[in-house]
């Protein structure tokens, strides 16, 4: 049997993307302490993120949590306070229409 990627949603890392294009691109667990790390490679977790969204060609989604649990089984509440200055800096650029925040 041989994959060919035909009717199929690829799921890879921001690295991984780079170079290719899609017509959407979801962007999974942006809280705060899930994928960046401000203290100690602030400007390298910046430039990933953009490569990532421009791979969007039409729509970029974000999602997160506001629990998690951690390898120890303990759940913790997340935060959105420095990711937030991603979303209204693409709100600023106006390289997004809206922002919107949805529970679900």
């Amino acid at each position: 049997m041989e994959l060919k990627g035909v009717n199929s949603i690829p799921i890879m890392t921001i690295h991984k993307s780079k170079g290719l294009e899609y017509d959407t691109v979801i962007f999974v667990g942006l809280e705060d302490g899930a994928f960046w790390s401000f203290r100690q490679q602030q400007q390298e977790d910046m430039c990933a993120f953009f490569v990532a969204l421009s791979r969007a060609k039409r729509r970029a989604i974000f999602t997160f949590s506001n629990l998690r649990t951690d390898k120890f089984n303990r759940t913790r509440t997340q935060s959105r306070e420095q990711i937030m200055t991603f979303y209204e800096l693409l709100r600023e650029s106006q390289v997004v229409d809206e922002v919107v925040f949805t529970e679900i």
